[in-house]
């Protein structure tokens, strides 16, 4: 009977380390997945005529998504810009097998930044910690 359960045992542990690796990997390959629609989507953003400039990056150990944009503020007014926002998520979520962007983007942390003209600087205009569905605007 012992000579049974040792490898009953062993089968066990591993079968257990292996499926705990194949999660781990599951969600890089999820991450990759959001980082490659939003990056694929982009040019929707750069399209609308009060945003000058685009920037998008990803950070998978932070598990955090940046984008970057140059606003012209004299064209657009800051509902119209969430507005182009939350239509950019959403059609970047349909790259992926989640097509609700909050659900897909739940895990991940989200900043929105301003790109300063001149100055080389950014300056955060939105945020969505991990855990959260709900975007914050400053």
């Amino acid at each position: 009977m012992k000579r049974h359960l040792l490898p009953i045992l062993l089968f066990s542990l591993l079968s257990l380390v292996a499926l705990s690796g194949c999660s781990n990997s599951k969600t890089n390959v999820s991450f990759t997945s959001i980082a490659d629609g939003l990056a694929k989507n982009v040019n929707q953003l750069y399209k609308q005529p009060e945003i000058t400039h685009v920037g998008f990056s990803s950070d998978p150990e932070k598990k955090l998504f940046k984008i970057g944009l140059a606003i012209d503020h004299q064209k657009i007014a800051n509902g119209d810009l969430q507005q182009a926002i939350q239509s950019y998520l959403k059609d970047s979520a349909s790259f992926t097998s989640e097509p609700d962007p909050n659900k897909l983007l739940k895990p991940y942390q989200l900043q929105i930044e301003e790109i300063v003209k001149d100055s080389n600087t950014t300056k955060l205009i939105a945020i969505k910690p991990s855990g959260s569905t709900d975007i914050s605007w400053k």
